[in-house]
């Protein structure tokens, strides 16, 4: 059971340029989407991880590569667009059982380029924007917004696959957390501060 985010999704849009497909076995990191949307390109290949550090920072482990297309194409009013399309599995915490569970991360957003938040707040209410304010944009950073979009806020095991849990040894081992806490009169608050741990490894 997940809890996402809110987030519009948005149609796909008429495309008026022939698709070209250009494989990388690394994606690259900068690239000037706006000449990629007027030669309609699309680019695929996979993620540098070592890049990722804010999903890194938000999910226990990345366990798998990161797989990633990006269209990029004109629609019909001459909107230069880009359709996000990306898949990774990733390990998190489970919120009923604290222990590790897999995940997997998928999306797949449509954003039109633009140069500024005036340009963005112009745009219709169904159409998201990606700011890019010079001629090159971050590819990986705009792969991670749209993967941790993809995070959800609370993660659950169904119940029959989460783990025993056994608050004697998590109150035993979060007692060096929980200074100047009463454990035996205030047992949840030890558990707290032990989940609060685990969560930020």
């Amino acid at each position: 059971m997940n809890f996402f985010f809110d987030r519009v999704r948005c149609h796909h849009y008429y495309c008026s340029t022939m698709l070209i497909s250009v494989k990388y076995s690394r994606l690259p990191q900068y690239v000037n989407p706006r000449q990629l949307s007027i030669q309609g390109k699309t680019l695929t290949g996979s993620v540098d991880v070592s890049l990722c550090n804010r999903v890194k920072d938000a999910v226990k482990e990345i366990s798998s590569t990161i797989e990633a297309s990006l269209s990029f194409y004109l629609e019909e009013q001459g909107r230069k667009i880009v359709n996000i399309r990306a898949s990774g599995s990733v390990k998190v915490i489970c919120q009923r059982c604290l222990s590790s569970m897999p995940l997997q991360l998928e999306c797949d957003t449509i954003l039109c380029i633009v140069w500024s938040e005036e340009e963005a707040d112009a745009l219709p209410k169904n159409l998201e924007a990606w700011i890019v304010p010079e001629d090159k944009g971050n590819l990986i950073d705009l792969i991670e917004d749209e993967l941790l979009l993809a995070i959800p806020f609370i993660a659950y095991h169904k119940k029959e696959e989460c783990e025993p849990l056994d608050t004697n040894i998590l109150l035993s081992e979060s007692s060096n957390e929980a200074k100047g806490v009463n454990t035996e009169s205030n047992p949840f608050e030890a558990l707290r501060i032990l989940k609060g741990k685990i969560i930020e490894k």
